[in-house]
């Protein structure tokens, strides 16, 4: 085990993630910084022979209950992510001994042992851990903050709400034209918004000529709204001071209780595309990757569909990108080989030729599919980068 920490730290935070609908990509960092330390505390003390009642929960596991306070995930959510990852890994490791032995007894009384040691281990860490959500819970709605982090909370959730009283408590009138916008961390690092975030978000206010902004820390991100008269230019954007390490992505105008909710999830779909993309330190609207937004709700059918349309041509090599890319410039030049060829700084008959070469390679021609290849093409590229801050 001690020397697979990593990968079963990936099998475990997927099956975590997979399991909880709770959970969204945000808290995967978090989620795996625990289950490697967990399992880290588990190697040492099965080495070591010590009783499983003498586990200490570690910083990192601390960190992730706090963080579930914050969240206003209840203690049930938590109870399910360590009996999850205590099933996976105990399949794990019965699979691991059937490797080692063929002897029946031997089998069961492995088993037996472990999974002994392991049911304590986890009755253990719960104790400990329920009792660091208690408190952390405590002091959390002690606060301001986190009231009106709740406040927001039930209006995403979709509550019916008394629009009146809840725009007072607020300070922020609902019944207004919203823009929602996130302002985020790639890395996720840092367990709450720091003054540097609040920062970028009342420069993308300025930029919105916002009348009135509500800022509250939802987890590690800001969730912020402002109140606007007229649709926001995208051009005031480009004035933006940068903001080291950070990055704000922004939904689109919207009225009312169901506009204040919709303008934010546009936000947070933005945000999903900006992390894959890279365009961290940037500002991301919604209006600019709405169709890649759409498209990776479901990541697993946007590369079917890339493979389908694109075929040889998602190869991630110098000649396939060299294709698509030429491909890409002469659709959206209205295939015109000339305009193409200008813009890519090479010979129309070189243009020709690998249009030509792309629709052999994909077996039909370009301009049947149009749309289909264009958007395969824009995905292709999103789907081959690393994904920033463990979104999928």
């Amino acid at each position: 085990m001690s020397a697979e920490l990593d990968e079963l730290t990936r099998v475990l935070t997927d099956a975590i993630h997979e399991h909880l609908d709770e959970l969204d990509d945000d808290l995967r960092v978090m989620t795996a910084q625990s289950v490697r330390a967990n399992l880290g505390l588990i190697v040492v003390m099965l080495r070591d022979g010590a009783a499983p009642g003498s586990a200490v929960a570690p910083e990192e596991a601390r960190s992730y209950v706090r963080e579930y306070v914050r969240r206003g995930l209840g203690t049930e959510v938590l109870q399910r992510a360590y009996r999850t990852a205590q099933a996976a890994l105990s399949h794990l490791v019965l699979n691991r001994l059937r490797v080692l032995t063929d002897d029946p007894d031997d089998l069961v009384t492995l088993a037996g042992d472990f999974n002994d040691f392991l049911f304590a281990w986890v009755e253990e860490l719960e104790r400990q851990i329920l009792a660091v959500y208690l408190r952390e819970r405590e002091d959390w709605l002690r606060g301001a903050t986190a009231q009106r982090a709740a406040l927001v909370r039930t209006i995403l959730d979709g509550a019916r709400i008394d629009v009146t009283a809840m725009s007072r408590r607020l300070g922020y009138e609902l019944e207004r034209l919203h823009v929602g916008y996130v302002i985020w961390a790639p890395d996720e690092e840092s367990e709450a918004p720091t003054a540097e975030m609040r920062r970028m978000a009342a420069a993308v206010a300025e930029a919105l000529l916002a009348r009135d902004s509500l800022i509250v820390e939802l987890g590690p991100h800001l969730a912020c709204w402002s109140t606007a008269g007229s649709r926001p230019a995208l051009a005031r954007f480009t004035g933006l001071p940068r903001f080291a390490g950070l990055g704000a992505t922004v939904g689109t105008l919207a009225r009312g209780v169901d506009g204040f909710r919709l303008s934010h999830q546009e936000a947070l779909m933005a945000r999903r595309v900006a992390r894959r993309a890279g365009t961290s330190e940037a500002l991301t609207t919604y209006s600019e990757v709405a169709l890649e937004s759409l498209a990776l709700h479901d990541v697993d059918e946007a590369r079917r569909f890339v493979q389908r349309e694109l075929g040889p041509l998602v190869a991630d090599d110098a000649a396939a990108r060299r294709m698509s890319a030429t491909i890409r410039i002469f659709l959206e030049e209205s295939s015109s080989f000339v305009r193409a060829a200008r813009r890519l700084g090479v010979h129309e008959n070189t243009v020709a030729y690998r249009v030509r070469r792309a629709e052999e390679l994909m077996g039909r021609p370009l301009l049947g599919r149009r749309l289909e290849v264009s958007m395969a093409l824009r995905l292709a590229d999103l789907l081959r980068s690393p994904v920033h801050g463990g979104a999928n």
